[in-house]
């Protein structure tokens, strides 16, 4: 196999345990590698997403930009599966900016192959179901906790859960990922230092 194709592998076995070596050949026969660089774009508001893309290596996010303000919906790392859903599914325009913040390596499907692939394998179907049952929850999570949880509760579950996010994204990114400026978060930082938590 090649092993620009193993995190895919992986991936698929998590929701498709019983896939074998032939039909993950077929799988990754209609994908392909490719690479951006720091700051590039690959969707736009107004352009419609007909690919799916699983990070290999880099991070990636989306986000909204309101009134000159970047709003962040989400960052991915490696082993995740990114795409504007919402316009790849209905094939209308999206509202979402979709950009580079380390160099990656994608592994890409577009979306008539992905077809293909749904309409030829149940297995494929199995995948898609695991997979959009399990972001249906993190996202719900996400959404509830930027509701209902204070600054320094969502920062603290950042660190817990995700503390690749702090680690390795700008902290201005950071603050717009948890919902609040770059100056609340360096209280609520600076306050969990002298508190020792």
């Amino acid at each position: 196999m090649d092993p620009r194709f193993q995190t895919l592998h992986i991936t698929y076995q998590k929701f498709w345990p019983d896939i074998s070596d032939e039909e993950f050949a077929i799988v990754a026969s209609y994908c392909e590698i490719k690479h951006f660089s720091k700051g590039e774009t690959l969707i736009r508001p107004g352009e419609v997403c007909d690919w799916l893309a699983l990070i290999n290596t880099g991070i990636l996010r989306y986000y909204h930009a309101v009134n000159g303000k970047e709003h962040i919906g989400e960052i991915f790392f490696p082993g995740q599966i990114v795409t504007d859903y919402c316009s790849y599914t209905l094939q209308n325009s999206s509202m979402i900016h979709i950009d580079v913040v380390k160099d990656c390596e994608l592994v890409m499907i577009k979306k008539p192959n992905m077809d293909l692939l749904k309409q030829t394998m149940n297995g494929v179907l199995k995948f898609i179901a695991g997979y959009l049952a399990m972001n249906y929850i993190s996202n719900f999570q996400r959404n509830t906790s930027l509701l209902v949880d204070s600054a320094e509760t969502r920062y603290l579950n950042l660190l817990k859960e995700r503390p690749e996010i702090v680690r390795q994204v700008p902290l201005y990114m950071v603050a717009s990922y948890l919902g609040i400026t770059p100056e609340a978060l360096s209280r609520v930082r600076n306050k969990i230092a002298h508190s020792g938590a």
